[in-house]
């Protein structure tokens, strides 16, 4: 049994800052979500799939930011020693649901970004189906597995409870869904990038394209750094300050994620609001041609998607148009 002692000394406790910085990150993406909803609603004319699972991604991640204060309140932060016997319990349980949290929004985020694929970039449809359909079957796995690491289910957070329990391994298990989640990350990022770059754009266009992939891979060195910080919690004694390090690698990688994903999104508002700021070369700035831009590309993602169907070819500066043209009606 663990014992808990008062002490005179002051308390270390970084719990205020955990709640400080993750609700900073998350508050920040949350922002450039509404600007995408607002953007693809109110300009765009349409909220797509990719658009509603990435508003639920956000919405989990701000009950999660809230999840982290709740164990905050009961001692997340702080030294096991410091806590009391009544807050030891519920800061484990606590910390058990943001695990889960995190890999539901992790996957949510991937398939968001998967789902505007499909609408993107027709010509490796059967690629991006396939990777949702992996991605998919991965967060249910590894929620499944977080869920019943251990008989009891509750024994994960409650061991003082059972004389009697059994867990499976937790650092290999980590590992793995570490390693899986990166290949994801990485096939994500690099899915449309022969596309993107092929595109006879202006260098600026370009520039912006690399930077944006530049933070997803960002987001994939944060999930590494985060599932370092995971090992040494699980190797600790210590779990209540341990996962102070989990916690801020983890809302930093979700948030940096929904930013990277979201970002394209905005620039019909932005060049609504900025129009000298940022020009458009088909007349996106004007907000009275959105309606027919956006028909047009909807128009010409069908005709692509025939073609596709019907086994006919197009030639590459067709292609590259396509791209451009579907491109700009979500950018």
């Amino acid at each position: 049994m663990e014992t808990f002692q008062l002490r005179s000394e002051p308390v270390e406790n970084r719990g205020p800052l955990l709640l400080i910085i993750n609700g900073a990150v998350t508050g920040g993406a949350a922002i450039i979500v509404a600007l995408r909803v607002i953007s693809r609603k109110f300009i765009i004319k349409q909220l797509g799939p990719d658009d509603w699972t990435m508003i639920a991604a956000t919405l989990f991640a701000i009950l999660n930011v809230a999840i982290a204060g709740l164990g905050v309140k009961h001692g997340t932060g702080k030294h096991k020693w410091d806590l009391t016997q009544q807050d030891a319990l519920p800061a484990a349980k606590l910390r058990y649901v943001t695990h889960i949290f995190y890999t539901l929004i992790s996957g949510l985020i991937k398939a968001s970004i998967c789902l505007l694929y499909l609408r993107l970039f027709p010509n490796i449809r059967n690629i991006i189906l396939c990777t949702i359909v992996f991605i998919t079957a991965m967060t249910v796995a590894i929620i499944l597995a977080t869920i019943f690491q251990c008989s009891p289910i509750d024994a994960v957070y409650n061991e003082d409870k059972y004389e009697h329990y059994t867990c499976f391994p937790s650092i290999p298990f980590w590992y793995a869904t570490a390693a899986l989640s990166l290949v994801t990350d990485i096939l994500i990022l690099v899915l449309p990038l022969k596309t993107l770059l092929g595109l006879q754009i202006a260098t600026r266009k370009r520039l912006i394209i690399l930077a944006m992939l530049s933070l997803g891979f960002f987001a994939c060195i944060a999930s590494v750094v985060r599932m370092v910080y995971i090992v040494q919690l699980y190797r600790g004694s210590d779990p209540s300050w341990d996962t102070f390090d989990v916690s801020i690698w983890s809302g930093v990688e979700l948030a940096v994620a929904i930013i990277t994903a979201s970002l394209p999104a905005i620039r019909p508002l932005l060049t609504t609001l900025f129009p000298r700021l940022l020009p458009s070369t088909r007349g996106v700035s004007r907000p009275a041609n959105y309606g027919m831009q956006n028909k047009s590309a909807s128009h010409l993602e069908r005709n692509i998607s025939l073609s596709v169907l019907k086994g006919r070819r197009r030639s590459n500066m067709v292609d590259d148009e396509s791209t451009k043209a579907l491109c700009e009606s979500s950018t």
